[in-house]
C-alpha cells in the first residue's frame, strides 16, 4: 500500500520547515509569497491533500478589518476622525468590526496587525507620496485597500479626486478675471509628503499655466495668526492681489477671518476658494466657496472593494487608483465676474 504524503514530505520538497508548511495551511503567520508558492507547488507535485481541519482553519475568518491610524504631533485629528468614523460605519454594514492600531511609524503598526493574524483585511490611511507600506501590503497574506496612493506604486486604492479639485479651483478664479492667485498650503512636513498633496500641487500648477493665472505660493502653519501673517505678507509684495485658494488640510475659516481682519471681505474685495472643507464646525461668518472630499463615499467604496475581495473576488493588489469626485458648495466668497 502506498504511503500517504505528509506535511513533512511537503516541507522537505519545498526546502522549508514543517512549521512553515503549517503556517501556510493555517494562515496563522505571514509567509513570504515566494516561500508560499514553493510550498503550494510541492503540495501539487506530491498530491498532498491537507486534513479537513487544516483547510477549515485556513479559511476561518476573524470578522475584523484592521487599520493603522498614524499619530504624530501635527496630526489633523478632526479630519482623521471623519475617516475613522466612516471606516467603522462601512465595516459594520458588512458585519465586520474595526481594529485600529495607532503608531507614529505606520509600517510598524501595519506589521503588527499582519503578524497577529487577527484581521481579515487592512485599510491603509495617510498614504505618503512614497510609502514603504506599499511593499508591506504586497508581501502580506491578507488583502488591503489604500485610501490615497503613492506616485510610484501599483496598489488598489480609492481617494478623492484632488486633481479635479485643483482644476476647478483654478477655473473658478480664472473665470472671474483673476490673473494672479495666492495659493496657501500647509507647512507641515507630514502633509507635504502626502500623496494627495503632490497630486493637488502638480495639477494646480498645470491648470494655472493653461488658464494664464500666476500662482503666488505660501506655506502656512496651523492657526489664525500664521494665516493672517501669510496673507498680509503676500499683500505687501502683491498689493493688487484679489484671489486666494486654501489648499487641502488648511482651515479656510482662518483664511476668511484673516482676510476680514485685514479689511478685505471675501466675495466683495477678494475671491476665496477652499480646496477642502474643514472637518470641525464653522467658525466664520463668511459663507465661502469650498470643495468637500466626500469622505463617506470614498470610504464606502474602499470597504466595498475590500469586502468583495474577502468574499471570493479576485485578489488583485494593483487595480490602481479609483477617484471620487468632490462635493461642491458654491458659497458667496467669489467676486462677481469682471
Amino acid at each position: 500500500m502506498a504511503t500517504s504524503v505528509t506535511s513533512r514530505d511537503v516541507a522537505e520538497a519545498a526546502g522549508v520547515s514543517q512549521s512553515t508548511v503549517s503556517y501556510v495551511l493555517s494562515g496563522k503567520r505571514f509567509v513570504a509569497p515566494d516561500t508560499e508558492a514553493r510550498i503550494l507547488a510541492a503540495m501539487d507535485e506530491l498530491g498532498y491533500r491537507p486534513h479537513v481541519s487544516a483547510r477549515a482553519l485556513r479559511s476561518r475568518r476573524s470578522g475584523i478589518i484592521g487599520t493603522v491610524v498614524p499619530y504624530h504631533a501635527l496630526t489633523d485629528t478632526a479630519n482623521q476622525y471623519r475617516y475613522v468614523v466612516s471606516i467603522a460605519a462601512a465595516c459594520r454594514k458588512y458585519d465586520y468590526e474595526l481594529l485600529m492600531a495607532s503608531s507614529e511609524e505606520g509600517i510598524e503598526g501595519m506589521r503588527r496587525l499582519i503578524d497577529s493574524a487577527q484581521c481579515d483585511g487592512l485599510v491603509i490611511m495617510d498614504v505618503l507620496d512614497s510609502d514603504p507600506r506599499v511593499l508591506q501590503a504586497h508581501e502580506a497574506r491578507i488583502p488591503s485597500i489604500f485610501i490615497g496612493t503613492s506616485h510610484d506604486s501599483d496598489v488598489t486604492a480609492v481617494d478623492t479626486s484632488f486633481e479635479e479639485i485643483a482644476e476647478r479651483c483654478i477655473d473658478l478664479i480664472a473665470d472671474r478675471g483673476h490673473t494672479e492667485t495666492l495659493i496657501l498650503t500647509s507647512a507641515s512636513e507630514h502633509v507635504c509628503a502626502m500623496g494627495f498633496s503632490h497630486r493637488f500641487d502638480h495639477t494646480l500648477t498645470a491648470q494655472a499655466a493653461r488658464r494664464g493665472c500666476d500662482l503666488i505660493p505660501a506655506q502656512v502653519q496651523r492657526g489664525l495668526a500664521p494665516m493672517r501673517e501669510a496673507i498680509s505678507t503676500a499683500l505687501q509684495s502683491h498689493p493688487h492681489l484679489s484671489a486666494v485658494i486654501t489648499g487641502p488640510t488648511l482651515c479656510a475659516d482662518d483664511a476668511a477671518n484673516a482676510l476680514l481682519a485685514l479689511g478685505l471681505t471675501p466675495g466683495e474685495d477678494v475671491s476665496l476658494v477652499a480646496a477642502a472643507h474643514p472637518a470641525d464646525s464653522p467658525h466664520t461668518e463668511i459663507d465661502y466657496t469650498y470643495f468637500d472630499a466626500d469622505v463617506p463615499t470614498v470610504v464606502s467604496t474602499a470597504i466595498e472593494i475590500l469586502i468583495n475581495t474577502l468574499e471570493g473576488g479576485p485578489r488583485n493588489l494593483n487595480q490602481g487608483l479609483q477617484t471620487i469626485s468632490p462635493l461642491f458648495h458654491a458659497g458667496a466668497s467669489l467676486r462677481p465676474i469682471s
